[in-house]
């Protein structure tokens, strides 16, 4: 057999680099704004392997360009000193486990300067053709080892990240050409104009009494089908297109009309949340829109930010945190535990409440890390006088260990899916008739419940948005 020679060799590198190169262009992703999906994934990675830094990194021409990070300010680096050029050579997960130790590093400003990284791994982000785009990693400022969990842990997660890119990339293919992207920010327009959204409420349960302590809303599509279209399926474009200020704002302002108007029907006072996103509190109206949706009777209205707002102008989002505090509005973190950076900010935030992912809840049960991690953060939030929820409750068992766990309130199909505004109101006043037992106090939501079960219809599960 002839050898192959350098020249061939060459070659063949350089062809299949500009294969890579086109197969990542492909993916319409480079210098695209933050995405929550996508800093999910890195939260979750730095939460896995324990480390402050974690990026969904893309290897460009020149450059490794972070389309999601944790820990990290800069948004890109040169690739000539990168970690993840080297990543992307294999399939398995590239680890460092101290770069100033290895020839390879040790040199690189990025080792020997800020950020000073000393240990990193790689997970490569592979498309079904083989063509490596980049790394989901994970970076520590020591020397450490990883484990075959963490490692296998870190490839099951960069696969999701693909997913995302492919199915991202299906997404861009219906809604981003002028005519069909136009067309579909048109008809979300349209069911702006002609009211077709709607809001479900999902109870959250007080687990001391059983009893609802508030509610969270939840939008939907009503487009006239059999079902209602889920805010999966249409608030990426409502964000990307600006118009989620519009129904964000929409969504507040009737929230708190139907608050009161079980106000004015004598049901029991709930607090009510809404989901805000990052588009929404960054925005310079938000305040305003907030206020106008409050209105002069002050409505007890809350708000619901994800970890992810809070890795970026912290002290600016400090600052608007507080102002939403003086009006009376609390603020609840949601899917608390996924996220990394937060914590060390914790103690310094103007929130009220915690909420724990449900990932951490559904595996409590079965895996004593997972157990140790939500009690951990109960006892943190107690400790910094917040209080805490627990999404996604599906089981007794469940409820039971977070009530010796201390936990003030569930939220989960485990006691209702959401609701529309009537069937609230129709469960509002069972609950009014029921008189709480001094011996028992989970008996109102042992009754109550049935409702809640009746309302589940097929295989749904507790991960409503």
């Amino acid at each position: 057999m002839n050898a192959i020679s350098p020249a061939t060799e060459n070659s063949e590198s350089i062809a299949a680099e500009l294969r890579r190169l086109l197969a990542l262009r492909s993916y319409d992703i480079l210098d695209t704004p933050p995405e929550e999906i996508f800093d999910e994934f890195a939260r979750l990675a730095a939460s896995v392997v324990g480390t402050p830094i974690a990026l969904v990194s893309l290897v460009d021409g020149n450059r490794q360009w972070f389309k999601a990070k944790v820990g990290l300010a800069v948004c890109e680096t040169p690739r000539d000193i990168g970690f993840c050029t080297h990543a992307i050579r294999g399939i398995d997960v590239f680890v460092i486990p101290d770069a100033l130790k290895d020839e390879r590093f040790m040199q690189s400003p990025l080792v020997t300067d800020d950020p000073k990284i000393r240990f990193y791994a790689g997970a490569p982000l592979v498309t079904s053709s083989g063509e490596a785009l980049g790394a989901l990693c994970v970076i520590d400022y020591v020397p450490r080892e990883i484990t075959p969990d963490q490692c296998n842990a870190l490839q099951i997660l960069s696969r999701h990240v693909m997913a995302q890119f492919e199915l991202r990339r299906r997404l861009v293919a219906l809604t981003r050409g002028d005519a069909s992207r136009q067309e579909a920010i048109r008809a979300l327009r349209g069911a702006l104009d002609r009211g077709e959204f709607v809001l479900h409420y999902q109870p959250q349960i007080d687990i001391r009494t059983g009893r609802i302590a508030g509610v969270e809303a939840l939008i939907r599509w009503d487009r006239g089908g059999p079902a209602l279209v889920s805010p999966v399926d249409f608030v990426p474009l409502l964000e990307e297109s600006g118009l989620i200020l519009e129904v964000g704002g929409w969504v507040m302002r009737q929230a708190a009309a139907d608050h009161r108007d079980w106000q004015r029907q004598g049901l029991s006072p709930l607090r009510v949340a809404v989901n805000v996103s990052p588009v929404q509190l960054r925005d310079p109206g938000f305040l305003a829109t907030l206020q106008q949706a409050l209105g002069s009777d002050g409505s007890p209205l809350d708000i619901e930010i994800t970890e992810g707002v809070l890795m970026e102008k912290t002290e600016e989002i400090i600052q608007k945190l507080d102002a939403i505090r003086a009006m009376g509005v609390h603020v609840a973190i949601d899917d608390f535990g996924t996220g990394y950076s937060s914590l060390r900010y914790l103690a310094r935030l103007p929130i009220d409440t915690l909420k724990i992912d449900r990932s951490f809840i559904t595996a409590m049960t079965e895996n004593a890390d997972d157990m140790a991690i939500v009690s951990s953060i109960i006892s943190l939030a107690h400790g910094l006088d917040l209080s805490v929820v627990a999404e996604g409750v599906e089981t007794e068992e469940e409820r039971k260990l977070l009530r010796l766990l201390r936990c003030d309130q569930i939220q989960g199909y485990l006691f209702s899916q959401p609701l529309s505004k009537g069937e609230l109101e129709t469960l509002l006043k069972r609950e009014s008739a029921i008189t709480p037992s001094p011996v028992e106090p989970g008996a109102a939501f042992s009754e109550r419940r049935l409702l809640g079960r009746r309302r589940i219809l097929g295989s749904g599960t507790s991960s409503d948005i």
